[in-house]
């Protein structure tokens, strides 16, 4: 599998990602659809990645390493932070819940720049 979807997808949920949270900064709300292709982005970004680590069907090409599994671990964590964000908005104060939203966006950031040293690497 080439590097560029999985970049292309990451890229998308960073970007998009990046301007929901500058809306969020704002007080401008958020949108429902955003952050559903938000998600759907970011797992989407994610699950290349685990394909990306198990390589292909036959077992010739396996991208293993420390790093690429570095990458899935912190973008797992970032997309389960995500959820908890949406959870916790719900019952704690806007200040809470922002701190929870800061770690996601810092997970994301540091998963995507893992992902980007994993693809120069290979």
């Amino acid at each position: 599998m080439q590097m560029l979807p999985v970049l292309l997808l990451l890229s998308a949920s960073m970007g998009l990602g990046l301007w929901m949270g500058w809306q969020f900064l704002h007080r401008l709300g958020s949108n429902p659809i955003h952050i559903g292709f938000h998600l759907i982005l970011g797992v989407l970004g994610l699950e290349m990645v685990v394909m990306l680590l198990r390589g292909a069907p036959d077992g010739s090409v396996a991208a293993t390493g420390a790093l690429g599994k570095s990458t899935a671990l912190v973008l797992a964590t970032a997309v389960i932070t995500g959820f908890a964000t949406s959870v916790l908005a719900r019952r704690w104060s806007r200040q809470g819940s922002a701190w929870v939203l800061a770690i996601h966006a810092l997970l994301g950031s540091a998963g995507f720049v893992l992902f980007l040293a994993w693809a120069f690497v290979l």
